[in-house]
């Protein structure tokens, strides 16, 4: 029997500890194996489903305006990019599946590639653990991650040889992102600002009991 059939983003993300940063000076997720910065690790994830939603044709996504800091702005400001859902039918599991519905909630709006993470309904206190939830619900129905812990959560791999045997996917989907990046870096870079910029904003702890 081969490795289980997961979404491109799930895979990227049962290796996150391998790409991505964690620095104890800020807020970390738990990823399988580890922690991750918790900001990078949302953002990156959200533009990874976004990125396979393209290559899939299922999803468009434009640049609407130049990245760049804005000292004053409200509920994460205007977008830098937009997006167009092309398949109103389609259905898929993990994050992919989560933005697609995101997608069909919002079609329309004219606040872009924000208003589309926001629909996620990201949780106030850890909006980072909410893009990730989608990851781990795929991951833990195939049987290859689950959690320990209560008071400092933990993912942990279950089934570590199948896991291995998704590394050769996990490293050219990487290198196939790594060649989209170059290829737009403009697009690229609002697409990236957009999912960096609503996690970040998400976070309101003070907020609800």
């Amino acid at each position: 029997m081969g490795p289980p059939a997961l979404t491109e983003t799930t895979i990227r993300y049962l290796f996150a500890t391998s790409w991505l940063p964690c620095d104890p000076k800020q807020y970390t997720v738990a990823v399988p194996g580890g922690a991750t910065t918790a900001i990078d690790t949302g953002g990156n994830l959200l533009h990874i489903a976004m990125w396979n939603l393209r290559r899939q044709g299922l999803m468009e996504f434009e640049q609407l305006r130049p990245v760049e800091k804005e000292r004053v702005r409200v509920l994460g400001g205007k977008s830098f990019a937009g997006f167009r859902l092309l398949d109103e039918s389609a259905r898929l599991r993990g994050l992919e599946g989560a933005l697609l519905d995101a997608a069909r909630s919002v079609e329309g709006a004219e606040d872009g590639l924000q208003v589309l993470v926001r629909a996620l309904d990201l949780d106030n206190r850890s909006p980072w653990t909410s893009v990730c939830n989608h990851c781990f619900a795929e991951a833990s129905a195939a049987g290859l991650v689950a959690t320990k812990g209560r008071l400092f959560r933990k993912v942990v791999i279950t089934d570590q040889g199948t896991v291995e045997s998704l590394r050769e996917r996990h490293d050219e989907l990487r290198a196939a992102r790594g060649s989209y990046l170059d290829a737009e870096p403009d697009l690229t870079n609002a697409a990236m600002a957009d999912c960096l910029r609503t996690v970040a904003d998400a976070y309101q702890p003070s907020l609800g009991d």
